[in-house]
């Protein structure tokens, strides 16, 4: 459970179990003015038989026969029975027990034993409530597992409520705090999926059966990210589109700068063309090629990033593949004796397209040979994780290396590292854009360490058969 599920449940558990506490409270201390009260009244049965007995006088025969009655009971060692009027006047004139009074003989009157106090109108136009005394004020002790429990701590906690009471808000503080927390935490996955890429992460079909803000946020996510990914993939097209149209011209241009150089050649020794003319017509030839490279380029990415490449993938043994790939290394590195060095792994086959794979760990390689210094070495190795289930591909030059900032940037289109080796050597940033595209299109993933004055080294994994 996150941080926000436990700040719910605590706030939630805390305010019910406060409730709980005031509310049992609250009936505690009625209760035990109430059990005080009723202990003041003798409820046992030689008391209720005096109790109707003096009722029934009191009906038949009025007044003055009860008064006459209770003057004899007076007498006699037994239990007083009180008659008392509406307005607190005892009917012998006697101090009333303490804690009894019009008020508490109205309540009790309603709530316990009819027997125990009788309320009778009498011939004097009065009301009366008739009660006898109790003997024994005190209850005796409560004793829970040999220890005794005093009467008012017994009223004001009750054990069972409060324990009933604490594990309901325990229950619903779970719950309250799950409902709320889960479509948020839900919410954190989705913007994380859209953050790395994932722009068909959905969270409304989760919040289907929600109707709060909580939904609506959810339903404005999905809008937002259809429309991202609907901006992006026509950003993509775009570019794709503009990039195929690019290349008719440059074609034309350069079949242009052909036919002018061609025509140079030809020219007799009384119609020379200038020496600039020439340079000039060598260094359009010169951008136009390299234009020609960044256009193709862009169509690749492109294509790659908006899915219309068609992948066809089939067993390959990754040895040949990188064999075929370092001797092209090496030819290019002979010019600056940078010697690529590869450690071959028996038997690594996967499933994959051919021509584009090449073409990946070819622009590694290629770049890999770039920036390495003269005289040095790049070393290329594969293995397999078994565990993993993974070919492991490393390339590790022996350049200046990248900044631990930049290692994620690298691979983002026409980024390039704002190193003196990087300023120094053409290019365009798009390889190792190009190649993680395609790594990630063969369900892979690519990634680059460094560490400082000791090169970078890119590490390629990709599923095993």
């Amino acid at each position: 459970m996150g941080r926000l599920y436990w700040k719910f449940f605590l706030f939630f558990f805390f305010a019910q179990l406060t409730t709980v506490l005031v509310v049992s409270l609250a009936i505690g201390m009625v209760n035990d003015k109430r059990d005080r009260e009723r202990r003041l009244i003798d409820a046992a049965p030689p008391a209720r038989t005096m109790v109707l007995a003096a009722a029934s006088t009191l009906k038949m025969n009025g007044i003055e026969s009860l008064k006459s009655l209770m003057d004899i009971w007076k007498n006699e060692p037994m239990p007083q029975l009180y008659v008392v009027n509406e307005e607190g006047a005892e009917l012998l004139n006697r101090l009333l027990p303490k804690g009894v009074n019009t008020t508490s003989l109205a309540a009790l009157s309603s709530d316990i034993d009819n027997r125990a106090i009788q309320q009778v109108q009498a011939d004097d136009g009065h009301t009366y409530w008739l009660f006898v005394e109790a003997r024994n004020k005190r209850p005796p002790p409560t004793i829970i597992n040999g220890i005794k429990i005093k009467q008012n701590f017994r009223y004001l906690f009750p054990a069972m409520p409060l324990i009933v009471g604490i594990f309901v808000s325990l229950l619903f503080a779970a719950m309250l705090a799950w409902y709320f927390s889960k479509p948020i935490k839900q919410l954190r996955f989705a913007f994380e999926s859209a953050a790395s890429g994932d722009l068909d992460a959905r969270v409304g079909k989760v919040m289907q059966g929600r109707r709060d803000e909580l939904a609506d946020l959810g339903t404005a996510f999905d809008v937002m990210v259809s429309r991202v990914g609907q901006l992006i993939q026509s950003q993509t097209h775009l570019m794709h589109q503009v990039s195929h149209e690019l290349r008719s011209p440059l074609a034309r241009l350069q079949i242009a700068i052909g036919l002018i150089k061609q025509q140079s050649a030809q020219a007799d020794a009384a119609h020379p063309i200038s020496e600039k003319i020439t340079t000039s017509l060598n260094r359009i030839e010169t951008e136009s090629v390299r234009m020609d490279y960044l256009v193709g380029e862009l169509l690749t990415l492109s294509r790659l990033e908006s899915g219309m490449t068609d992948f066809k993938k089939e067993p390959i043994d990754l040895n040949e593949l990188l064999q075929e790939s370092v001797e092209d290394a090496n030819f290019e590195g002979a010019s600056n004796h940078v010697n690529v060095q590869y450690t071959a792994h028996p038997n690594i086959q996967i499933q994959a397209q051919p021509e584009l794979l090449q073409r990946a760990i070819d622009n590694v390689l290629r770049n890999a040979v770039k920036y390495s210094p003269a005289k040095t070495a790049v070393e290329v190795s594969a293995t397999i994780d078994h565990g993993a289930k993974q070919v492991i591909i490393r390339v590790a030059d022996k350049g200046v290396g990248v900044k631990a900032s930049e290692l994620e940037a690298i691979f983002k289109p026409f980024y390039r590292s704002n190193t003196n080796a990087a300023a120094s050597v053409n290019g365009y940033g798009l390889g190792l854009a190009i190649t993680k595209q395609i790594i990630e299109a063969h369900c892979g993933e690519i990634s680059a360490s460094s560490m400082e004055n000791a090169g970078l080294v890119i590490t390629i994994k990709l599923p095993a058969i």
